[in-house]
């Protein structure tokens, strides 16, 4: 049972016993994964500080075969992301990339890119307070990383040329269609700027630095919060209750 050391992001925790908590975690070098933080309600806990949400740490854990919790021996404090509860629309913000990255990074994969983007998006909600760059930017990679971005400029039914309007989406679709394969349910036209698109496509922290966001940011990361549900299966609870706040 050899224990690993590993850097990590909490997403959540949850009781367990009267003294423990589970730590659901992305770590960089062994994926998503849950593991038993012995003790850490505590009140004289050697976690600290660590096990807040969305904290990025350096976890220690021991590996053990055939289980899916694993065991957590102690976790230091890298950085903290706990002022951004200050803000409500931030802090529920942070609260839906935790949700996204518990639905759609798979367990076990290690995937660096994935672990810098989601350290890069909280980084920034920290520090700019802004909320649909830093969300939009998330979903856009996360769902291009996944290869579940669609094509924006051709029907995925027939290949087709979609043009400067745009297509069409239908809830659960998985891309865009145009005119002619359009059905019933497909009723929404979709167009994402291409000044988004390149907003998108450089990093993020050059991108929040400009004065103004593009037209166009807002209903783009709805469209991709629409794909992210649809490739998980899920309702995505956090996007419902920013709806009205972000």
């Amino acid at each position: 049972m050899p224990q690993r050391e590993t850097e990590a992001i909490v997403l959540r925790t949850y009781r367990l016993a009267e003294a423990d908590k589970i730590a659901s975690l992305f770590t960089r070098q062994m994926g998503r994964l849950r593991a038993v933080a012995t003790g850490a309600r505590r009140t004289k806990s050697r976690y600290g500080a660590a096990l807040e949400p969305l904290s990025h740490i350096r976890a220690f854990i021991f590996e053990r075969e055939h289980r899916d919790l694993l065991r957590m021996n102690s976790a230091e404090l890298i950085e903290s992301f706990f002022d951004m509860q200050k803000d409500y629309r931030v802090q529920l913000a942070a609260q839906y990339l935790a949700e996204v990255a518990e639905r759609m990074i798979p367990e076990r994969e290690p995937n660096d890119r994935l672990f810098r983007l989601l350290l890069a998006v909280l980084r920034s909600l920290k520090h700019s307070g802004e909320v649909t760059r830093p969300l939009l930017y998330f979903d856009y990679w996360l769902l291009r990383l996944a290869g579940f971005l669609p094509d924006f400029d051709r029907c995925q039914n027939c290949g087709r040329a979609l043009g400067e309007s745009g297509g069409f989406y239908g809830p659960g679709s998985e891309g865009l269609v145009c005119d002619t394969c359009r059905s019933g349910t497909a009723g929404q036209r979709i167009s994402v700027a291409p000044a988004v698109l390149a907003g998108c496509q450089q990093p993020l922290e050059r991108w929040i630095t400009e004065e103004k966001a593009p037209a166009g940011c807002r209903e783009a990361r709805r469209f991709f919060e629409d794909l992210i549900e649809t490739h998980s299966e899920r309702k995505l609870v956090t996007r419902a209750m920013m709806e009205e706040a972000v």
